[in-house]
C-alpha cells in the first residue's frame, strides 16, 4: 500500500491559516456574546412585563370586590448578612 502525497504548506500558507481560524474564532465568540445579551435583555424585559401583569391584576382584585381580603404583598427582602470571620 502506497502512501498518500501530502501537500506540504509554505509559511505564508501557514500563517494565513492561523489568520483565518483567529478570525473564524472571534467572529464565533461575538456571536454567543451577542446571543447571551439578547438573551439577559429579553429575561429582563419579561420579568418586569410580569411584575406589572401581576400588580394590575392585583389592583383589579382588590377594586372588583372590596369585601375580598387584601391581598399578601410580597415581604421585601433581607440584606444577606456576611458570616463572622
Amino acid at each position: 500500500m502506497t502512501r498518500p502525497n501530502f501537500v506540504k504548506l509554505t509559511e505564508d500558507q501557514v500563517r494565513a491559516r492561523k489568520r483565518r481560524n483567529v478570525a473564524i474564532a472571534l467572529g464565533l465568540v461575538g456571536f454567543i456574546v451577542l446571543v447571551f445579551i439578547v438573551t439577559v435583555v429579553n429575561l429582563q424585559r419579561n420579568t418586569e412585563a410580569r411584575k406589572a401583569a401581576e400588580a394590575a391584576a392585583l389592583a383589579t382584585v382588590e377594586r372588583a370586590d372590596p369585601a375580598l381580603p387584601a391581598p399578601v404583598a410580597p415581604a421585601p427582602e433581607a440584606p444577606v448578612a456576611e458570616p463572622a470571620q
